[in-house]
């Protein structure tokens, strides 16, 4: 029995062996019952040298059983098979502290983690800001308002504007120290999907031949991405000075940051090429079409809009460079909201880009509220002044509509009223008769244009169903910017609106 265990236990024995165990075995019989448990202590002792038992004990157990014997042929055995395992399975060596032990055949160990030490240094800055922004951004996210060990804020920031890196950069390729040169990824240098021979074939027509002459550089929509992706790195700096100054106690109080993140709020605005109608002078300056070209080739794509709904939210409040921004959206609300993108994503992107701008509508003065109504009466584009809730989007009606409510208690709110002289109070009523006009004339259409098409749909010698007209003229009829407008109206207004409201199957509505 004992020799079944020991042969269990231990593996194989040398034959030499076993007449020693067979003149013992009667001896050991007695104390090894009640002790069992020191033979398994021999096995863990083998795979597990840091547990020691007794040393008078496993001497004397090895001298009788020869297992010292054993052990040192297992270690020497051992000792060469790792030798010839040697280079192929590095991979499962670790020192004691962690760090994965590399070997080779023509390289030591101090050399090859010297040369990936090298390769960390240059990769990775040990700022989590910077190497894993993306998880940080979302961790602070979901702590908002907690305390935490490390903030969400850059250690440093950078100097030079994401434009002037970009011209520095090497042709497709990224230098790195430790790592030689990496391919670059950059819109202003896309690399080609196929080497392709230009057609020698005669067939191809004038109109063909320069469409193939202009350079890819200067095709128009890849200029907007590329302003895209200026604009976007600009509002990452601007992020970056904002995190900065939220956790970090400057000298001067953050006047230069603030300074710098002027600069870049308003290289921003330089870079969408924004034209101001008012002029440095203050005089309204006439605008061409080609003014606001740039402008929107930039907002006709979803990124693009996403970037100008990020630019207000980081402008000042009540700023000039927001009125400017601002009155580049009047002047173009059916160009932005005339209808919603058949595509999800890009209609959501729409429909947030008309909240950011009705938010910052009520940061707006009345001298702010005026000139930006202006421009929707000055614009050569009508707006699509649908009613709230309109399946074919709202976005216009429902910035209007805050720009009025807006006006409304600014001129209700007496603390407000006294700080508006009487210029600041003519330009509202100027630009508010004249919005009334473009509204009262787009209700007078709409209605004849509603029910001319109904009485094309109703059969021959019927009249029409009121209920019917009445729920189509609900459905096209601005009601919503009608009732915003009754604060601001005059007596002569107001009679208008009332033959309006009196018209056949629109009582009730207004």
């Amino acid at each position: 029995m004992l020799q079944q265990q020991l042969t269990h236990q231990n593996g194989l024995i040398p034959p030499q062996l076993m007449p020693q165990l067979q003149s013992h075995q009667q001896r050991l019989q007695h104390p090894v019952q009640p002790s069992f448990s020191h033979f398994s202590g021999i096995q863990s002792q083998q795979f597990n040298p840091h547990l020691s038992p007794s040393p008078p004990v496993m001497n004397k157990v090895e001298a009788i059983l020869g297992i010292g014997d054993l052990r040192d042929q297992r270690a020497k055995s051992a000792q060469k098979g790792r030798q010839s395992l040697r280079g192929f399975d590095s991979g499962a060596l670790k020192s004691d502290f962690g760090w994965p032990q590399f070997t080779s055949k023509y390289m030591s160990t101090d050399e090859i983690e010297g040369i990936l030490r090298m390769q960390l240094v240059a990769t990775h800055s040990n700022d989590p800001y910077v190497d894993d922004y993306y998880h940080q951004a979302c961790l602070a996210r979901k702590s908002a308002g907690a305390k935490l060990r490390h903030h969400f804020c850059p250690t440093h920031l950078r100097d030079l504007p994401p434009r002037a890196r970009a011209n520095t950069e090497p042709h497709a390729f990224l230098q790195v120290d430790a790592l030689g040169r990496l391919p670059f990824s950059s819109i202003r240098r896309p690399r080609p999907l196929l080497e392709v021979d230009p057609p020698n074939s005669s067939a191809v027509t004038n109109n063909d031949q320069k469409a193939s002459d202009i350079p890819l550089e200067e095709e128009p929509m890849l200029a907007a991405r590329v302003t895209i992706e200026d604009g976007l790195c600009l509002l990452l700096d601007v992020d970056d000075i904002d995190r900065f100054l939220q956790f970090n106690q400057l000298q001067d109080g953050g006047a230069q940051m603030r300074q710098r993140r002027q600069v870049l709020l308003e290289g921003l605005g330089a870079l969408l090429q924004l034209v101001d109608p008012l002029g440095k002078s203050g005089n309204t300056d006439e605008l061409a079409q080609k003014d606001d070209l740039v402008f929107l080739r930039i907002v006709s794509l979803p990124k693009g809009r996403k970037l100008l709904a990020r630019f207000l939210q980081l402008l000042p409040p009540g700023g000039e460079l927001m009125r400017i921004v601002c009155m580049s959206i009047f002047r173009h609300l059916r160009f932005l909201f005339g209808g919603l993108p058949s595509d999800p994503g890009a209609a959501e992107t729409t429909i947030n880009l008309a909240r950011v701008v009705s938010s910052c509508v009520h940061s707006m003065d009345l001298r702010a509220l005026s000139v930006c109504l202006a421009s929707v009466v000055c614009s050569s584009e009508q707006p699509p002044l649908r009613p709230l809730g309109s399946p074919a989007g709202d976005g216009a009606s429902f910035i209007l509509k805050s720009v009025l409510d807006r006006a409304t208690k600014l001129m209700t709110d007496s603390r407000a009223a006294g700080n508006y002289n009487t210029t600041n109070l003519s330009l509202w009523k100027a630009s508010f008769d004249e919005f009334f006009n473009l509204l009262t004339k787009y209700c007078i259409n709409k209605y004849d244009t509603v029910m001319q098409s109904l009485r094309m749909q109703a059969k021959p010698n019927m009249a029409i169903d009121e209920s019917d007209s009445a729920k189509a003229i609900k459905r096209e009829m601005p009601v919503d910017l009608l009732q915003a407008c009754l604060p601001h109206l005059n007596d002569q207004q107001k009679k208008q609106l009332l033959d309006l409201s009196q018209r056949p199957m629109l009582v009730g509505q207004s």
